[in-house]
């Protein structure tokens, strides 16, 4: 039986882990701990985060703390991510008022084309005429409005599905892909050490998986909708894999992954002590995009009892889903 293993902070990422911070004075803002699950939701969006993949508390108060710190705090609402009644009032009306434009054009073309009719028939003989009396007793033909032709219509929905598609991919580049692993104490479940990155679209993705034994020690992926993440690489530190190595019963580590449709994590590379000629890989060719949640776990294949583990760093990039938005 494998003895639980006893966790050093000396393996394990700080709980705050430093990072490199844009300048910024955030005294006047409140105490993310003390925040309303609303009140951070609505911080978050005003940084252009999603937060509908979130689930727990600790998910929003964590994207958000890294949010002010590493993006310029905002000045506006971000308007031109989701824009306001006012707004959208006043595009609807210049739609309208282009409707209106091309349906007078249209009704000024027919006016014209019956208008060289009537001269025509005017150049025939009198008697064909009609008597003043009839022409005034007459009642005038009221103008008929034009119904909007296939073609208009279809222009308009394109523009308006251009519209949406642009203002769906301005907010798919404000929303990062997080990465989140926690390390807990076995059988406590006390939190010993927590690591949380987020990723915006067009930044290279880089992870230190903590290796462990245990599935719940998983690192946690969201992809935001419209997000594309690509893992193509992975490694071992040498000289901790030597090290490790040298415990009785050691084989090596492997790289597993998991998604919604199959949570079962399965192996993609698993580096052998005895097996293996390199400390990497780098034609993994994972690709997933959002709305999704995926796991990775660095496990250790034996030896993990020797109270040593090694860490995999996994490698790639995150961008936009070209499928949704070319």
């Amino acid at each position: 039986a494998v003895a639980d293993p006893i966790l050093t902070s000396a393996h394990f990422f700080p709980l705050s882990p430093p990072s490199a911070t844009m300048p910024s004075n955030n005294d006047d803002l409140p105490d993310i701990s003390s925040m309303k699950l609303s009140e951070l939701k609505k911080e978050l969006r005003l940084y252009g985060i999603d937060s509908s993949n979130f689930f727990e508390k600790h998910e929003f108060t964590s994207a958000l703390d890294n949010a002010r710190k590493t993006l310029p705090r905002p000045t506006t609402t971000y308007r031109e991510v989701e824009p306001t009644e006012e707004e959208i009032k006043e595009q609807k009306e210049k739609e309208r008022e282009k409707e209106r434009e091309k349906r007078a054009a249209a009704k000024a073309a027919r006016k014209s084309s019956t208008g060289s009719s009537g001269t025509s028939r005017r150049s025939q003989p009198a008697a064909s005429a009609p008597t003043p009396a009839a022409s005034a007793s007459a009642p005038a033909p009221a103008a008929a409005t034009p119904a909007p032709t296939p073609s208009t219509q279809q222009q308009t929905q394109e523009q308006q599905q251009q519209a949406q598609l642009k203002m769906k991919k301005l907010l798919a580049s404000r929303s990062p892909l997080t990465a989140l692993q926690q390390i807990k104490e076995h059988p406590s479940e006390k939190l010993v050490s927590e690591q949380s990155i987020s990723f915006l679209p067009g930044s290279p993705f880089s992870f230190s998986l903590r290796g462990s034994l245990f599935e719940s020690d998983s690192t946690i992926l969201r992809i935001p909708d419209g997000v594309k993440l690509t893992i193509s690489a992975a490694s071992v530190e040498r000289k901790s894999m030597e090290e490790f190595s040298k415990q009785k019963g050691s084989i090596g580590v492997s790289l597993r992954i998991s998604t919604e449709e199959n949570p079962q994590l399965l192996p993609i590379w698993t580096f052998d002590k005895e097996k293996s000629k390199s400390y990497g890989v780098t034609d993994l060719g994972v690709v997933v995009c959002g709305p999704r949640t995926m796991r990775l776990l660095a496990y250790m294949e034996m030896g993990f009892s020797s109270k040593m583990s090694v860490d995999v760093g996994v490698f790639g990039s995150v961008s936009l889903d070209g499928d949704k938005f070319d």
